[in-house]
């Protein structure tokens, strides 16, 4: 089945490096100190890989070794699988977490295909001192023969679709927990598009699921935040606005 496949990856450094007290902005570390991400070597030719691009390394590796599920042209399987792992001090693997994904076979595909590079990273540094840090790596899986891009535009028409339904369930009908089935499926495919996690995110709360609402929200802001002037105004009314108002300053507050 891996002629259905296609794999667009991308490395995302997380906003937090352990070892230290709190968690600061990226951009403030960045001025006061001197961070230097995690890098994917591969198991060939590492020294001529170490200057490569991280996500073109990742790309082949991935592309080289994920299964697609047997089952996924008949159930539909695709959009965008996010996990979240730490990579060590001593370049090694642990604390995988599925930030968004696609299906349960998927998940465990994906983290099966990450664990077999432990020892392929060198570790991130601050200050030249060896740091565990936080690295997420998100893989497109799309049904069908993309070429040029055209997997994005499947992706993005998909997922503004469902948005638009799960707006319309949610604002005009009054219905948050059709609204919700909308907006899982737009989040599959755009997982970190902040207006269909802004609008779960108010679904949840008004289903009496605050933690998942605030999950999304604080993603909005781990994903640089959003201007408050783009909110709908008619959230304004809804029972979570006033939280997820105060969730989303948290960005404001940090600069």
């Amino acid at each position: 089945m891996k002629k259905y496949l296609i794999i667009l990856v991308c490395l995302i450094l997380s906003l937090m490096v352990f070892g230290q007290k709190e968690t600061k902005n990226l951009m403030v570390d960045i001025e006061e100190v001197e961070v230097t991400p995690p890098k994917f070597t591969g198991i060939e030719n590492v020294a001529a890989t170490l200057e490569t691009d991280n996500s073109s390394l990742v790309s082949k590796y991935l592309n080289k070794n994920l299964i697609y599920p047997e089952r996924a042209p008949q159930f539909h399987w695709e959009g965008t699988e996010i996990v979240q792992f730490t990579v060590t001090q001593e370049g090694e693997l642990t604390n995988f977490k599925v930030i968004n994904g696609v299906c349960r076979e998927i998940d465990k595909e994906v983290i099966r295909v990450l664990k077999t590079t432990d020892g392929m990273w060198k570790p991130g540094y601050n200050n030249g001192v060896p740091t565990a840090m936080e690295q997420e790596v998100s893989v497109r899986f799309g049904l069908g023969d993309y070429k040029d891009g055209a997997i994005i535009n499947h992706f993005v028409k998909e997922a503004t679709n469902f948005f638009k339904k799960g707006s319309e369930n949610l604002l005009v009908e009054h219905k948050p927990k059709k609204a919700l089935k909308s907006y899982n499926k737009g989040v599959r495919y755009l997982p970190n598009d902040k207006a269909l996690l802004l609008g779960r995110g108010m679904c949840h709360y008004e289903l009496g699921d605050k933690e998942s609402a605030k999950k999304d929200w604080n993603r909005i802001v781990t994903l640089g935040g959003i201007n408050q002037l783009e909110i709908d105004n008619d959230l304004v009314g809804m029972k979570g606005y006033s939280e997820m108002t105060n969730i989303l300053a948290q960005k404001q507050k940090k600069e």
